[in-house]
């Protein structure tokens, strides 16, 4: 397996914490196709369940109660950008990602159903503003997707992504871009010299200065 590429559940989940949207991977009579959607997640004697809602007439959810076995990713951190001129290659975007595949079942227990929603809303918030009653979102279609195979990737991770997950990567350097595409510093000159000239990156790692 590739360095960036983890399968220990704790760097998983970390990705999962991170990222915000989650994008299936459907089929209907026209092709496969790729749907963006809010979810929850949690890890049950170390298989990860995953949480959707949406319509049951809609093209989501059709395709969801016709299928058995679906794909999904879920990636972030994108707004950390450096690219090291004047190498043309050397643009080094960091993101933080999960794929993989899932069984997927329609939710009818109104007990179990409250309970995916109220994961589904931990996900993006601390404390639930309002009480879920199983009676009330009865008629709320919510999808369970039981993984079945899952890897994460952390690609060109910053200083404090690796000390959050424990690892040791070099360090990009160059020019630091923030989201909004403007230059944040320039750390060209500093590293010059410790710059791999294939990738762009630098052969720092952080425990190194």
């Amino acid at each position: 397996m590739r360095k960036e590429v983890y399968s220990d559940h704790p760097t998983i989940s970390w990705v999962l914490d991170h990222c915000k949207i989650l994008r299936l991977g459907l089929t209907d009579e026209r092709g496969t196709y790729v749907v963006p959607v809010n979810y929850g997640y949690e890890d049950v004697n170390g298989t990860y369940v995953l949480y959707v809602h949406g319509t049951s007439d809609g093209q989501k959810g059709h395709a969801l109660n016709q299928e058995s076995l679906i794909s999904f990713e879920t990636d972030g951190g994108h707004e950390h950008l450096t690219y090291t001129p004047p190498k043309e290659g050397a643009f080094g975007p960091a993101f933080r990602s999960v794929m993989g595949h899932g069984q997927v079942s329609i939710v009818t227990d109104a007990d179990e159903k409250s309970h995916a929603l109220r994961t589904m809303l931990h996900h993006y918030v601390l404390d639930i503003p309002v009480a879920i009653h199983p009676e009330k979102v009865a008629k709320v279609p919510v999808w369970k997707i039981t993984v079945v195979d899952v890897t994460a990737r952390v690609h060109h991770p910053t200083a404090e992504w690796q000390a959050a997950l424990g690892i040791n990567a070099p360090i990009a350097t160059g020019l630091h871009y923030d989201a909004q595409g403007a230059v944040q510093r320039d750390d060209r000159e500093q590293a010059a010299s410790e710059v791999d000239d294939v990738s762009g990156a630098s052969q720092r790692t952080p425990n190194q200065d």
